[in-house]
């Protein structure tokens, strides 16, 4: 009995040791992409491409003259934040950059851009970041 008590130990302390293999997660956005994430993510990309376009509006009145980029809260008629996903902007007048972040994905997809205007979609990944231009549909 004390042998057979002693083998169950052994084997689970095995089974949860930080060393036996880990099934890496399921990323929401990729080539298996469900419909409903699909959806959000391209909410993001609409989202993203409202930011800029609100930051930048038009030209500037004359050729030596700075914009000045506004926080978030102080940009008009831009789409609701996509569920789950989480927005932060930071400026200092004379530029911007801002990611719109899935908080429910477990690899961590994200939508970033700045004042220069491109759109990157990045998902988080060990040992490294994978980033792509955003193919807006």
């Amino acid at each position: 009995m004390v042998k057979q008590i002693l083998l169950a130990t052994l084997a689970v302390g095995v089974l949860a040791s930080p060393s036996s293999p880990q099934v890496p997660p399921k990323c929401l956005h990729g080539p298996d992409e469900r419909p409903d994430h699909r959806v959000r993510r391209e909410q993001a990309l609409t989202l993203a491409q409202q930011i800029n376009r609100a930051e930048n509006p038009g030209p500037t009145l004359a050729p030596l003259q700075q914009r000045t980029f506004r926080p978030l809260d102080q940009l008009a008629n831009l789409p609701p934040t996509p569920t789950d996903f989480k927005v932060q902007l930071t400026t200092d007048g004379a530029t911007y950059a801002f990611s719109i972040k899935d908080t429910y994905d477990p690899c961590r997809y994200a939508v970033f851009s700045d004042h220069e205007q491109t759109i990157y979609e990045a998902t988080a990944r060990r040992g490294g970041v994978s980033v792509k231009p955003a193919d807006i549909p």
